[in-house]
């Protein structure tokens, strides 16, 4: 880093000398100000201008000085920018949020002309104004009700339904509507606009651009919505939003934006914002969780070697339903691994803003990512030392992979695992974790290959899922909710030779699906002679390689086949332990009522004092808890009566997902590789690794956006919207989940085309020849995001606009006998 980049509080630097902008010190900060405001001008003629989206992708035109880092690394900050944006309507915004120097921008007019509802994004200024006025404290905690309504106004939270009473730091890492909806209630007016008033809202930033808007505060009555970023009260411009929260995490030092080059750039302090350090670093841990585990976890931000936190904001556009997403986010130059130190006001050194006009808050945290990660490449290529052969700094296309061995990663990467027993949670690399695992789950295998399968699948479900347990401070615990994992000693002297030499083989390989993402990988002791279904065992939207495949090979092993029975008795106990089976006191029958493909039971009917059906999986569990895990092994069974007894004749271990423990031992012994066991059990994924010029895991952590931010606009789209399909005719065309199926999607489009042709055939009766434009249906997943995209209470069952008709999840709609009607209306 330069000068002119390091740390500034209140002191703004200049090259050649210190300038402090304070009252004592005005007249002087005057006069150097206007020279160097002469400077900048000068170089501005020379070319150093922004560029709309119709131009260059180079923020700046003139050569780079030798030597410039700063400059060179705003260059490739654009150049991300204008990729990670693509053809999608928005703008992105990079910052030093320690001087105010606009580093890249891409579309400045949409960034600094037009005002929009900043939505979620506003919340953590609402946290802050009721922490000033002690409305809330860090312990006010808020059971979530799912809904939140008042007046008119209803929203639905989209955030798990099972959690515990949030705090206002959890609140603003979920984003949860129904926890500021009650802050809302119970803030005042003046107070919310003080704060949104020291923060700069309302008010042209002072940005050096002659066109600026000053957005929009409309002091009408005071609703509670407003405290969401709903309603009329405040709309704000991407420049605005940017610099306000760079304002709070900065520490209360709001400067003027300035686009300029690092050289000679000069920071122009506005004004110092009180803010409490303690508040601060709520909002700032919020801001985190959001990026761990909250509204922004899908994009993974947590997997680059950055310290990275923010906020995800989804607004209702200004005259419309449609939804606009906000991210703003900062990295911090802390990343000690540490999630509970704070943040110091001097430690952000990068902020970036990304707003979509027709997204949500997670796709424009998903479009952040690969502009963070061509920071890290860029700071970690311009670190001492990093040079090659010829003594010229390595590329970001070639910087060297990130070596998991040892304890301290070079990116900060360690593993965290939580053991119950022994109620510690050690630090460790990841291959010394995939060690303990394979050492726990493999502890009776005794064919290599295997292991390595084994090794490969339990790896690329680290990388995968990172950070599980990232709410309690720790990635995994040593249970089979993650993997079975056993502490093993530094000098690996308690460990077999086979499972170090398959790690060691197999060091930093993975497994990769067809669409270059990781894989989700699962393994099991015995699939009973086919693997699971994602969908059918747990509801989930399953890629091809989770979808099932026939297994012959662990036909003899130990879990082939078996037998439990369990008397009335206790099997009446079981169900009732849990709402979900509780039939009363009396059990009359068990039948499995659908099974899957596989042979899973995926839905049993239970018959008592009440009828009641459950999921195959869930039922599983439910007696598994109840009555020990040995009993009933897995959800492939069938179930009769003996008398007072039920008999489950079954087969497999565990949930029969991905690698089949017992297949893979018989299949190396038959001389399978560890590469074409994965191939049986993850069929179309691929090993990656090194020295076959593919990824390993070391790679994606390092060099993942390499890739991604190459993409197009309309290739990261289909990755986002992977869960959706569509089917089309000349007259509609139909976007619906693709849980949903197909069937039921081409039966409802002859409905569509037959009520069309119906509709036509009567108005040329009357002697009327209308023209029918072509309609587009989006057919919602859950009510819950029917409400969030169209703002409609959870009663209805479509809204239209234009020639778009959003509808209810069309199970709904079926259950409640109004899904035609609701069609021909």
């Amino acid at each position: 880093m330069t000068s002119a980049s390091q740390s500034l509080r209140s002191e703004a630097i200049i090259a050649s000398g210190s300038l402090v902008k304070t009252k004592r010190g005005l007249a002087r900060s005057r006069r150097l100000w206007l020279i160097a405001s002469a400077i900048v001008c000068a170089s501005m003629l020379l070319g150093f201008a922004v560029l709309d989206r119709s131009q260059s992708a180079s923020l700046f035109t003139a050569s780079w000085f030798n030597g410039d880092d700063e400059n060179k690394l705003d260059q490739s900050l654009q150049a991300a920018a204008d990729r990670a944006l693509g053809d999608r309507a928005g703008t992105v915004i990079i910052m030093d949020p320690r001087s105010g120097r606009v580093r890249a921008l891409v579309n400045s007019k949409l960034a600094l002309t037009e005002s929009f509802h900043p939505g979620s994004a506003i919340k953590p200024f609402t946290a802050l104004a009721a922490l000033r006025t002690k409305t809330i404290d860090a312990g006010s905690e808020s059971v979530c009700r799912e809904k939140y309504a008042h007046k008119d106004f209803h929203t639905t939270c989209s955030h798990p339904r099972d959690l515990p009473p949030l705090n206002p730091t959890e609140a603003i890492a979920y984003s949860c509507n129904y926890y500021f909806g009650k802050v809302g209630e119970h803030l005042a007016e003046p107070a919310f606009n003080a704060t949104l008033a020291d923060f700069g809202f309302g008010k042209k930033t002072g940005i050096n651009r002659a066109a600026e808007s000053a957005g929009k505060i409309v002091r009408s009555e005071w609703t509670p919505e407003n405290a969401m970023g709903e309603g009329d009260y405040l709309q704000t411009t991407p420049i605005q939003l940017i610099n306000a929260y760079a304002t709070l995490v900065n520490g209360g030092h709001r400067f003027a934006p300035r686009v300029g080059r690092a050289s000679g750039f000069v920071p122009e302090l506005q004004t110092d914002v009180a803010v409490d350090p303690e508040d601060r670093a709520l909002v700032i841990k919020g801001m985190r969780g959001a990026v761990r585990y909250g509204t922004a976890e899908s994009a993974h931000l947590y997997s680059l070697p950055l310290y990275v936190f923010g906020k995800t904001g989804t607004a209702t556009e200004q005259g419309g339903f449609r939804m606009q997403g906000w991210f703003v986010g900062f990295v911090s130059n802390f990343n000690d691994g540490s999630e509970l130190a704070p943040v110091a006001s001097d430690q952000p050194e990068l902020a970036v803003l990304v707003f979509l006009s027709r997204g949500h808050g997670a796709e424009a945290a998903e479009v952040a990512r690969p502009i963070f990660a061509a920071y890290a490449r860029g700071r970690e290529t311009d670190k001492p030392g990093n040079v090659n052969a010829s003594g010229s700094s390595q590329s970001a296309a070639v910087a060297k992979p990130l070596e998991l061995n040892g304890s301290t990663p070079r990116s900060g990467f360690t593993v965290r695992v939580r053991s119950g027993s022994e109620d510690s949670i050690r630090t460790m690399s990841l291959e010394d974790y995939v060690r303990g695992v394979v050492a726990a789950e493999g502890s009776v295998e005794t064919e290599g290959e295997a292991l390595k399968a084994l090794a490969v699948a339990s790896r690329t479900y680290a990388v995968k899922n990172i950070h599980r347990h990232a709410r309690d401070g720790y990635d995994f615990c040593t249970s089979t909710h993650c993997q079975r994992f056993r502490a093993l000693k530094a000098d690996g002297s308690d460990v077999s030779a086979a499972v170090a030499d398959a790690v060691e083989s197999t060091h930093g390989v993975i497994l990769m699906g067809s669409d270059a993402e990781v894989a989700d990988s699962y393994f099991s002791a015995s699939c009973g002679g086919a693997t699971a279904n994602l969908t059918s065992l747990w509801g989930e939207t399953a890629p091809p390689y989770l979808r099932g495949v026939r297994d012959d090979s662990c036909a003899n092993e130990p879990h082939a086949h078996w037998t439990d029975t369990i008397s009335e008795v206790q099997l009446l106990k079981a169900l009732k332990s849990d709402p979900r089976t509780n039939i009363g006191d009396h059990l009359h029958s068990i039948n499995v009522s659908r099974s899957d493909v596989t042979g899973r039971a995926e839905l049993i009917a239970l018959e008592g004092d009440r009828r009641l059906t459950v999921h195959g999986w869930d039922f599983k569990i439910i007696v598994g808890r109840a009555l020990g895990w040995n009993v009933l092994k897995s959800s492939r069974f069938v179930i009769s009566r003996s008398g007072s007894n039920f008999v489950f004749r079954g087969s497999g271990f565990g949930h029969g997902l991905g690698l089949c423990q017992e297949g893979a031992h018989v299949m190396a012994e038959h001389g399978a590789s560890f590469r074409q066991i994965l191939a049986k059990y993850f069929p179309g994924t691929r090993v990656d690794r090194e020295e076959n010029g593919a990824r390993s895991a070391a790679d994606l952590l390092w060099n993942a956006p390499l890739e991604v931010e190459q993409r197009t606009a309309v290739q990261r789209s289909k990755t986002r919207s992977s869960g959706r399909r569509t089917l089309a005719s000349e007259d509609f065309r139909i976007s619906y989940p693709s849980n949903v199926d197909q069937r039921e999607i081409e039966a409802l489009l002859n409905f569509l085309q037959t009520s069309r042709r119906s509709l036509i055939a009567q108005f040329a009766a009357a002697g009327v020849n209308p023209r029918f434009p072509a309609l587009e249906i989006f057919v919602n997943e859950t009510t819950g995001d029917f409400v969030g995209r169209t703002r409609q209470p959870p009663w209805a069952a479509a809204a239209t606009l234009n020639n778009r008709i959003e509808l209810q999840p069309l199970a709904t709609l079926r259950r409640r006998r109004i899904l035609e009607t609701t069609l021909r209306h």
